[in-house]
């Protein structure tokens, strides 16, 4: 595939996956609103603590296994049914030995409701895995069109399962026949769509040619997972299921709002860098102008949200959810970093740089061990404060490693959306300064409008002040994604 076609396919299923992402992103909401008031934090914390444990498994199945199917510029029969078998072999194992030691294993995490959701959990996890592979394929083939269209049923049935068994008071098993519902849509379809079928052509060779490359991204996988779960393990010795409930929903909350800006990228930029890795040309073109459209897009939804946070959250969640609102604020400041460097891990992988990712996360997991007996005293908002902290120290390094790497130069990416920036730092000062001089009786939903207004107006004047530059690169940009499309389409 040359790189012009790369770069089309790319492009279209973009337009289609933002399409998806913001009409699951308002779905969700609503959701998540009814469901919060509902069953509280709790249930949360519990389905949390419970992907703690499967989140072991994920280092050694599923994504770990199969991402070499997508880096790979050549892949055979064996390469697909050695990885198939492999995968679903490791699935039923770790399922069973789960579910055999729910009890033990629920007690060690503090939270003995956790072993009644872990058998039923491991089902899930074995019919899931039929799902990898042709996942895999259709990821590879940039064919991300039908996997919106399997997304989005899978979202539709599995949210309204469980409003439905909420409301009739089922609490976290609402979560949990959610779950079983999505990934039932999901597998069907994901099957159906990728045209392919398991055979028996289970070949050592093919194992050892993949076998580098997994190696590898099992090591990743397992210091990601380390990574991930050490703040939400040392939270729930000292808070409990709550806590890690309401920490959760404060990731949720902000990991939603990245998904609205940048899911879609994130979501194919290992397969594009991949295909693209030998033109690196093309690779610095594509960069510079995603990375001009994100810092101008996340830069102000982030912080803009942070400081309606206070007033959003209790309005729509209820006021038991308000210990979450310091941490969600102290999480989505780390939008000045997902706007460029959420990326770089995807960039080295698709590059062929396994060894890379390594290097980047076992630091990290340095840098919360050496944070925590600082910031663990001071609960929720202490762990999200620790999160922050390590993941803008180790933001340089992983910049670094993609210039080393890829050529993408480092200080660039630190510093490609400064204007936009300095335009969303403008804008929440003015918002701020119109907070403090409305009236103390004014209505909460009139005081969170005025606020958005104002603030997308002083957003506006300052990018047109400052940000002038920046406007012409984003217009630039549209352009050369846009004749990118039509240099292909005249070709064939």
């Amino acid at each position: 595939m040359t790189a012009g076609n790369v770069i089309r396919r790319a492009v279209r299923n973009l337009a289609w996956m933002f399409a998806h992402t913001w009409v699951s992103a308002v779905f969700g909401l609503v959701s998540f609103t009814i469901m919060a008031r509902i069953l509280g934090p709790e249930p949360y914390g519990i389905m949390a603590l419970a992907g703690l444990v499967f989140g072991i498994v994920g280092i050694f199945v599923g994504a770990p296994l199969v991402e070499s199917l997508q880096q790979r510029d050549e892949i055979s029969r064996a390469h697909l049914d050695t990885t198939f078998w492999l995968n679903t072999g490791l699935t039923i194992v770790f399922a069973g030995i789960i579910a055999l030691t729910a009890g033990p294993v629920a007690a060690l995490a503090g939270a003995p409701a956790v072993a009644d959701v872990l058998p039923a959990l491991c089902l899930i996890m074995v019919f899931g895995s039929l799902e990898s592979v042709p996942g895999a394929l259709l990821q590879r083939r940039l064919e991300n069109e039908k996997i919106v269209w399997i997304e989005s049923v899978e979202s539709l049935v599995g949210t309204v399962v469980a409003l439905v068994l909420a409301v009739l008071g089922f609490g976290v098993w609402a979560l949990v026949a959610s779950m079983a519902a999505a990934t039932l849509i999901s597998v069907t379809g994901t099957v159906y769509a990728a045209r392919w079928r398991p055979g028996l052509s289970f070949c050592p060779q093919a194992f050892r040619e993949l076998f580098a490359f997994n190696r590898d991204t099992v090591a990743t996988y397992f210091l990601g997972y380390a990574d991930d779960a050490l703040p939400r393990f040392l939270l729930s010795l000292v808070g409990g299921e709550r806590a890690v409930g309401l920490l959760s929903m404060a990731g949720s909350v902000s990991g939603m709002l990245t998904e609205l800006l940048m899911g879609p990228f994130n979501e194919i930029a290992m397969n594009v860098v991949a295909r693209l890795q030998s033109s690196r040309k093309t690779v610095h073109d594509l960069l510079d102008r995603v990375f001009t459209l994100t810092t101008a897009a996340i830069y102000p939804a982030t912080l803009g949200f942070a400081v309606i946070a206070p007033l959003l959250i209790p309005l729509l969640v209820g006021e038991e959810w308000r210990a979450a609102i310091l941490p969600l604020q102290i999480l989505l400041i780390l939008g000045i970093r997902d706007a460029t460097g959420t990326f770089n891990i995807a960039i080295l992988r698709g590059v062929g740089n396994s060894r890379a990712p390594l290097l980047i996360l076992s630091i990290g997991i340095l840098l919360l061990v050496a944070l925590a007996p600082v910031l663990l005293p001071y609960g929720i908002s202490g762990i999200a404060a620790m999160i922050a902290v390590r993941t803008f120290l180790t933001w340089p390094l992983s910049a670094f490693l993609v210039e080393r790497t890829a050529g993408y130069p480092a200080l660039r990416q630190l510093t490609i959306g400064w204007r936009a920036l300095l335009s969303a730092l403008g804008m929440v000062g003015a918002v701020l300064l119109v907070q403090a001089v409305l009236p103390s009786d004014f209505p909460v939903v009139a005081e969170i409008a005025c606020m958005v207004g104002v603030g997308v107006m002083a957003y506006a004047a300052w990018m047109w002040l400052i940000g002038a530059r920046q406007v012409r690169d984003i217009r630039d940009a549209f352009s050369w994604f846009r004749n990118q499309d039509e240099t292909v389409a005249d070709l064939v």
